[in-house]
């Protein structure tokens, strides 16, 4: 699959805003992209042209059992994140959140902190150093492209 992502310069930032780029990469697997800097106008732009395929169903054994394809997907991508940030602060993956966690996650898809609340495993102190991200990451997967 291809798609052409156009970023503009954002005055405020003094940047690129990347988040749409990140969203939209959440459930997908880039295989090469051509990145292009130009102007229009006196606007400034990037845009980005990528081949990807979305992320393949993979099967992680009874933790994912009963999780349909999307819902595979995003778990996968929770995973990752878990594992990356884990590794980061130097803590274990399930300090952070169990397969069980996750999964918990994936079924109720908080777009909010309110909504990871609710989510049995989360309480204050893993909402304020993880919960953004989560809900960012369940938001950004969800938002049609």
């Amino acid at each position: 699959m291809f798609a052409v992502i156009t970023l503009p310069f954002d005055r405020d930032k003094k940047g690129f805003d990347a988040e749409l780029l990140n969203r939209f990469f959440l459930n997908k697997h880039v295989n090469s992209y051509h990145p292009e800097f130009f102007e229009d106008g006196g606007e400034k732009f990037w845009t980005v042209f990528v081949e990807y395929d979305p992320l393949v169903e993979k099967n992680t054994g009874n933790e994912a059992e009963g999780l349909d394809t999307g819902e595979r997907m995003l778990f996968e991508r929770l995973k990752a994140w878990r594992k990356e940030r884990a590794e980061k602060d130097g803590v274990p993956v399930y300090i952070i959140g169990t397969n069980k966690d996750l999964v918990n996650i994936v079924k109720a898809s908080p777009k909010s902190i309110e909504g990871l609340k609710s989510i049995r495993g989360f309480g204050k102190g893993k909402i304020e150093r993880y919960g953004k991200e989560i809900t960012e990451m369940v938001r950004g997967f969800h938002e049609k492209k």
